[in-house]
């Protein structure tokens, strides 16, 4: 006979099903957290193996895995590390594609399309990096360096605010932000703001090197020595806070004293960076002053070997031979001084000019002619094509250009253009 069992109440059997609903709940619940955690530690592993290869062995996997958009990003940054910024945005490239929303492939490919000088492009994809992470510091900072490296430095400054309504002890904001307003000659608001750079970073050389250069720059100078001076305590092997301390010590004064302390820091300089030209310029005015012409003569030169446009070493070193009774060699390089301060005068002027009307076909007309005068063959024939490119084909123009490129090729400034048929196709006809 079959054992009938009570029935269980309603009541009792719904108790049981609400006690129940919980601990399943949490157990599904730690079995997300842990499946979670163990993606986000497989990925967090990826990432670190990957981060410790090589070239080489970033260049091996990315082969092993074409479709793999977290190799294509470090292979990025790998190349960005050797200084192959081509190649690199051809690998943030693809690793974008791979994976449109990694932000980290938007901002590699605009870093590498900056170090290109690429600015409208670099500029695009800094500005979809923003729109992918609105609160990106590293991508508003690459748009208004961006910008300002493009002639908009009142542009610029809108994205520094930005960064800094985000976090206000960011250095790198507050450094650009016043070296941007230094070049708008907004003083005030330049010191403030890279005194506010020292102020959140104080251990960083550049940001207490500028902020003494723009102290010197607004004869501060009692403050500009203790900047310089703190710049050289943070990075002792820094040619260039020797050489702006060498610079304010002149602007000081003519004592002995001050002399000394000139000629030891333009001495520091060049002992760390033998190439340093504007150290020998700077030697070469102590040496002037205190009338060692043989000195003086010795740096002008080296500084004039070292850079070729530098119209002021130039006049003082044909000043100084002058003076030291080598006239006609003198006279004839502050004759080539003034040309050249002449021809830097007209250049900047046109680029000026074509920063505000870049579109202006006679203005780059004009500025691939006076690059031609003067020798500037490269830049010559970039502004010829910018005029071709700019309207219609001026067939008198590109006559011109073919006779200049025909110029250079003789002079060996451009290889020789391929014979004709050499590189043709075989005809088809004769071919079995």
């Amino acid at each position: 006979m079959q054992q009938s069992h009570p029935a269980v109440p309603p009541q009792q059997n719904s108790l049981r099903k609400t006690q129940t609903r919980p601990i399943v709940l949490l157990i599904v619940g730690v079995l997300a957290i842990l499946i979670s955690l163990g993606v986000r530690n497989s990925s967090w592993a990826r990432e670190r193996m990957l981060k410790n290869l090589s070239l080489e062995q970033l260049a091996l996997a990315i082969r092993d895995e074409p479709n793999d958009s977290l190799t294509f990003l470090y292979y990025g940054n790998a190349l960005i590390t050797a200084g192959n910024a081509q190649e690199a945005e051809q690998a943030f490239k693809r690793a974008s594609e791979l994976n449109p929303g990694n932000e980290r492939a938007v901002l590699g490919m605009a870093s590498a399309r900056f170090r290109m000088n690429k600015l409208d492009d670099a500029l695009e994809a800094f500005k979809k990096a923003t729109v992918l992470n609105p609160k990106d510091k590293e991508a508003l900072l690459g748009v208004a360096q961006t910008l300002y490296r493009q002639g908009y430095v009142s542009h610029a400054t809108e994205p520094l605010k930005k960064i800094l309504e985000l976090d206000p002890r960011s250095g790198p904001a507050w450094y650009f932000l016043g070296k941007m307003y230094g070049d708008t000659h907004e003083s005030d608001l330049a010191l403030d703001a890279l005194k506010h750079a020292v102020q959140v970073d104080p251990n960083k050389a550049i940001y207490w090197r500028d902020l003494g250069q723009l102290e010197r720059h607004y004869a501060h100078l009692p403050e500009a020595e203790e900047d310089f001076k703190k710049a050289i305590h943070f990075a002792q092997n820094d040619p260039e806070s020797y050489l702006w301390l060498g610079q304010l010590y002149l602007q000081m004064g003519d004592t002995p004293k001050i002399r000394g302390q000139a000629e030891q820091c333009f001495q520091s300089a060049i002992a760390r960076d033998p190439q340093i030209e504007e150290a020998y310029f700077g030697l070469g005015q102590l040496y002037q002053r205190s009338a060692n012409y043989p000195s003086a003569i010795a740096n002008y030169r080296k500084a004039t070997e070292l850079d070729s446009s530098d119209e002021k070493a130039l006049h003082y070193l044909g000043e100084s031979l002058v003076r030291n009774g080598q006239t006609a060699e003198g006279q004839k390089l502050l004759g080539a001084a003034n040309e050249l301060e002449t021809a830097k005068r007209d250049v900047d002027y046109l680029q000026k000019r074509i920063l505000a009307e870049p579109k202006s076909r006679d203005l780059r007309l004009r500025m691939a002619r006076l690059y031609r005068k003067y020798e500037n063959d490269r830049s010559a024939l970039q502004q010829y094509a910018a005029y071709q490119n700019l309207g219609s084909e001026d067939t008198q123009v590109r006559a011109e250009m073919t006779t200049y490129e025909n110029e250079l090729i003789k002079r060996g400034v451009l290889p020789p253009r391929p014979m004709a048929g050499l590189n043709a196709a075989p005809n088809a006809a004769g071919s079995h």
